[in-house]
């Protein structure tokens, strides 16, 4: 499949479907993060609250009612306009993953980057921090941020089509997919660089790998009682205990169609 074949998120939905004993059973969201809490496990996503203009609407239209919807309403909130609403969508995606079965790793994400940046022209779509250790090892470095992060040299999304064709590995921000900005980022990336999901909102999901993602590195919540709590509280990332970060790479036959 080529990388602008699909709809990421139709895609995911697809491979999403509760089963019908699949129940909500916490939803939080927070001014970081957003968490949910289903019968089969919990999930996390940013909650990106920054980029809602409230003039236009309410950030969660379901707001103190979200525990009424089924979790197929629940996953249908990420095809959401609203960046808040469509975060508690991929937080519902993200309590459905198995990853019983899969080989995943526990690999720091920087340290793939900055292994894989040696000496290549690197894209960073989001500005993760530790991109100016990446600078350091790459030959170039495009770094996409169009958020309260943005820093004077950054690139904003109208250099996307011109830019990230030369990139030969682009690390993207799971958020992407909460402000649905994927689909066409994807469109724009070479078919032989090496792409990379990441952040804890990443779905950790082999369905992406026939998108053209060829690793992702996201996190599994061991406790979801201490992440609640430290959602609810305010906590950023670093803040959040109870959570393991893992990582899942393609293997050869998931994606035989790029």
């Amino acid at each position: 499949m080529n990388r602008s074949a699909s709809s990421v998120i139709d895609v995911i939905l697809e491979q999403c479907s509760p089963e019908p004993e699949a129940e909500v059973l916490d939803v939080r969201v927070g001014p970081y993060w957003t968490i949910v809490k289903s019968s089969v496990g919990a999930g996390m996503a940013s909650t990106m609250a920054g980029s809602f203009d409230r003039r236009v609407g309410v950030p969660v239209e379901a707001a103190g009612g979200l525990l009424d919807l089924e979790m197929g309403a629940l996953l249908q909130l990420l095809r959401s306009s609203s960046v808040p609403e469509a975060a508690v969508g991929l937080a519902a995606v993200n309590s459905l993953t198995d990853l019983r079965g899969q080989a995943v790793e526990e690999i720091n994400a920087r340290d793939v980057l900055k292994q894989r940046a040696v000496g290549k022209a690197v894209a960073m779509i989001g500005r993760f921090p530790f991109a100016d250790e990446i600078r350091r090892n790459s030959r170039e470095l495009w770094v996409f941020e169009n958020g309260p992060g943005r820093r004077a040299d950054d690139l904003g999304p109208e250099h996307v089509a011109d830019v990230l064709p030369h990139a030969e590995v682009v690390a993207i921000s799971a958020t992407t997919l909460i402000n649905h900005s994927l689909d066409g980022i994807l469109s724009c990336i070479d078919s032989q660089a090496f792409t990379m999901m990441l952040g804890p909102s990443t779905p950790m999901m082999p369905c992406l790998f026939n998108l053209g993602i060829d690793l992702l590195c996201g996190s599994v919540i061991e406790d979801p009682a201490a992440v609640i709590k430290a959602v609810e509280q305010g906590a950023v990332t670093r803040q959040i205990s109870g959570v393991r970060r893992v990582t899942l790479e393609v293997r050869p036959e998931q994606n035989l169609e790029r």
